[in-house]
């Protein structure tokens, strides 16, 4: 599950949060709903690394 959330985080935020940067650059246009996706990526990616941390300090005995 770990892996997948990284992959499906890593997905959004490099399609939607890519999707955003190059038009708001470009256009100076800002889309909601792909800022909303590319941040949702975002906070997957971040989730992930708790996660993983996580499942880490429990092997150990933290």
């Amino acid at each position: 599950m770990k892996q997948a959330l990284f992959f499906f985080g890593s997905a959004l935020a490099v399609i939607f949060g890519g999707g955003f940067l190059i038009r708001f650059i470009r256009d100076g246009d800002f889309y909601i709903a792909e800022f909303a996706g590319g941040v949702t990526g975002v906070v997957l990616l971040v989730l992930t690394l708790v996660v993983k941390n996580k499942g880490e300090n429990a092997e150990r005995g933290f």
